[in-house]
């Protein structure tokens, strides 16, 4: 009788493991693919082992909680070892303590044999530690090994799936953006054809034009060099670090008014090539001359791509490249051009690394100011003017009480000797720190991303993994600056943040907020961005797209 039950049990729990494969309930394909690199974590802290018998002598004498002993009080066959794994870990997660006197509470409940977590090399270690139990019958062997190989394959299909469909959203997002553009843009051409003589027809914009035009005016070069943080910055590193420049020959990529060469001169450079594609460097060579360094600065007009220069290689590249949230205007590929071009394998990079962080936001103000703001126009309200709201990013200064915790989350780093230009299109895992202190309401309004940017005196030098650019001063003549809210001042980058269709609900107990994000170079414009975000929640997920125009 016992037999035919516990038969009976067994083939409920198949029953129910190949319903989540049919409904696709597996979160993702990592759930039951096993990985070689991939360590089992402890079902109670976050320490990694290197097998399952090594977390469960350590839940032993660790967390007083005796696997072996346990499974065997209650006589566990395979479906009920996985049930106790994700029942344990879904209530520690929770923060709650295990019920493990009531066995039912999870061996009668269907959810927990969904993995808990994605990843979970633990679930493979529980077919390898039944050496004292019964051999099982061969039939029901083998229907495990066709479940577990069941789950693998159709896991492989939901992970290439949510790709496909992702890759889909981004190209339907993008698309839809284009169509506003170019909407927009027929407008503004009726417009202007109503006060001409003749139509224009299928006039193009050429978007690098555009660009190089906008850096012709006195204006943005104005706002640049009065951002101390920047403009102090490289002085600072150049006049400290005039051992490094001596008599060498440096490139200035993107050099607008000339200021980083009439430095790197100053400093005593050889030789310094000047190079901009903009109006500005018909100013760039009068600044040079009316300072008396014409011996020493050559100015170049054009793009870097096309520019001949007239040595092989150069010492040092220094540049000015950096955008909103980095990598807007798509600056660094020209840069990395002409260091693939022209640096001497030994050569310096100015500045040498980047980093990309994020963290999430609370604040009430710049909810009030972008989205409630439309609610009462004069009494009228205003709905239909929100939506763009969540679709861009909005450039601002941002205080660091708007930061939920201030220990923001790394999740691009850019070692400017050594990147591609097709790595600045990447998607990257973030975990956005959250505080569990009662002062926090467990609700976040958005992401704010920002970089932080770092000078070395040489290309060996390594910035710890754990700097903080605000602060970072070895003493040796490196340094950094950062464009987030915990610089001495803000600077003319800013930071962006990125809302959320609406207020974002932590799960009560968790640390951080883990997903991915997204950097694309725009297809209407590649000197914009499209920023995606991937969040997950509890047992669900949800994804956003930025722009940036």
């Amino acid at each position: 009788m016992a037999e035919a039950l516990h038969t009976e049990q067994i083939e409920s729990d198949v029953e129910e493991f190949e319903d989540l494969i049919k409904d696709n309930e597996l979160e993702s394909a990592s759930d039951f693919t096993a990985d070689d690199e991939t360590r089992p974590v402890c079902l109670f802290c976050e320490l990694t082992y290197p097998d399952a018998e090594a977390v469960w002598e350590h839940c032993a004498s660790d967390h007083d909680f005796d696997f072996h002993k346990l499974r065997r009080g209650l006589g566990l066959d395979f479906f009920g070892k996985l049930k106790l794994v994700n029942y344990v870990r879904t209530q520690v997660k929770a923060g709650r303590t295990p019920e493990l006197n009531r066995p039912e509470l999870f061996l009668d409940d269907g959810q927990y044999m969904k993995p808990a977590m994605a990843d979970d090399a633990l679930l493979f270690g529980l077919q390898d530690d039944d050496s004292d139990a019964e051999e099982e019958d061969a039939d029901v062997v083998y229907e495990k090994e066709m479940l577990v190989e069941a789950a693998r394959e159709s896991a492989e299909k939901v992970k290439f799936l949510s790709s496909k469909l992702q890759e889909l959203q981004l190209q339907f997002d993008e698309y839809k953006d284009i169509v506003k553009t170019v909407l927009s843009r027929d407008v503004d051409s009726e417009s202007e054809n109503s006060e001409e003589d003749g139509p224009q027809k299928n006039k193009k914009v050429d978007n690098d034009s555009h660009y190089f035009e906008s850096y012709a005016h006195n204006d943005i070069h104005e706002i640049m060099l009065k951002d101390t943080i920047r403009t102090d910055s490289y002085r600072d590193f150049i006049y400290g670090n005039k051992n490094v420049f001596k008599d060498k020959i440096v490139l200035d990529v993107g050099c607008g008014t000339g200021i980083l060469s009439m430095f790197a001169a100053k400093a005593g450079a050889k030789n310094v090539f000047a190079v901009d594609n903009s109006d500005i460097i018909e100013k760039a060579i009068s600044n040079v001359h009316e300072n008396g360094l014409e011996r020493i600065i050559q100015c170049y007009r054009g793009k870097i791509e096309d520019i001949r220069l007239p040595v092989p290689k150069v010492d040092i590249i220094i540049s000015e490249w950096m955008g909103y949230a980095l990598l807007y205007e798509a600056m660094l590929d020209s840069v990395l051009v002409a260091r693939d071009k022209y640096l001497a394998p030994d050569g310096l990079m100015v500045p040498s690394e980047c980093r990309i962080l994020v963290a999430g936001i609370r604040d009430e103000e710049l909810i009030n100011d972008k989205v409630n703001f439309w609610n009462d126009i004069y009494g009228f309200k205003m709905s239909a003017m929100k939506p763009r709201i969540y679709d861009d990013v909005i450039i601002d200064i941002y205080k660091p009480e708007s930061v939920v915790d201030p220990n923001p989350y790394t999740f691009s780093t850019l070692p400017l000797h050594t990147v591609t230009i097709p790595e600045l299109d990447f998607t990257s895992p973030i975990s956005v720190p959250v505080p569990t202190t009662t002062d926090f309401d467990g609700v976040l309004d958005g992401l704010l991303i920002y970089f932080d940017t770092y000078f070395t005196r040489s290309r060996a030098e390594v910035v710890p993994t754990d700097a903080r650019a605000e602060s970072y001063n070895p003493g040796d003549g490196s340094l950094g600056f950062t464009t987030g809210p915990w610089g001495p001042k803000p600077t003319h980058w800013r930071s962006g943040a990125l809302l959320f269709n609406k207020p974002l609900k932590v799960p009560k107990g968790a640390t951080c907020v883990n997903g991915t994000i997204t950097y694309q170079k725009r297809k209407a414009n590649l000197r914009e961005l499209v920023l995606v975000v991937t969040l997950e929640v509890g047992d669900s997920s949800f994804t956003q797209t930025y722009f940036m125009r």
